[in-house]
């Protein structure tokens, strides 16, 4: 099989992986090598031609428990995803839905309070604090329109 891997440690790849969010199944794989922007790799119980065709576009999950521990001030993106964002005064400003890179620099996507979502820079300028349960920001004057 061949694999687009996202991770700095191919370490990862050793545990069980899921092939889905929700972590209902697994399959284990045997790194081979890295052939260009690729690796192959061989899938256990995937014998053929036929079998492996199946498992074409399938993103494979790590469990977090797995992941390396974050340093202070480190995080990592999926966790972003679902948390919500109030302003310094506490004001409730709507949900991380996404966090997005177009060429510049990373986004937020926020999903505003009964309005569409807007993008955030992800910058010291607007992201005062990044807590457990949510995300202290700094709104760009005029942002909202408020």
């Amino acid at each position: 099989m061949k694999l687009h891997v996202f991770v700095e440690n191919i370490d990862l790849l050793k545990s069980p992986l899921f092939t889905s969010e929700s972590g209902d199944n697994t399959l284990s794989l045997t790194l081979k090598n890295k052939a260009a922007k690729h690796w192959l790799a061989e899938i256990e119980n995937i014998t053929d031609r036929n079998e492996a065709e199946k498992l074409r576009g399938t993103v494979l999950y790590v469990d977090d428990l797995n992941l390396p521990k974050t340093e202070d001030g480190e995080f990592y993106i999926a966790h972003l995803i679902g948390l919500h964002c109030i302003d310094e005064n506490k004001k409730e400003i709507g949900e991380v839905i996404a966090v997005e890179n177009f060429g510049a620099s990373d986004l937020l996507e926020i999903k505003a309070s009964g309005a569409e979502s807007f993008y955030l820079p992800f910058t010291d300028d607007t992201i005062v604090e990044i807590l457990e349960d949510k995300i202290i920001i700094r709104l760009p004057e005029g942002l909202l329109n408020e």
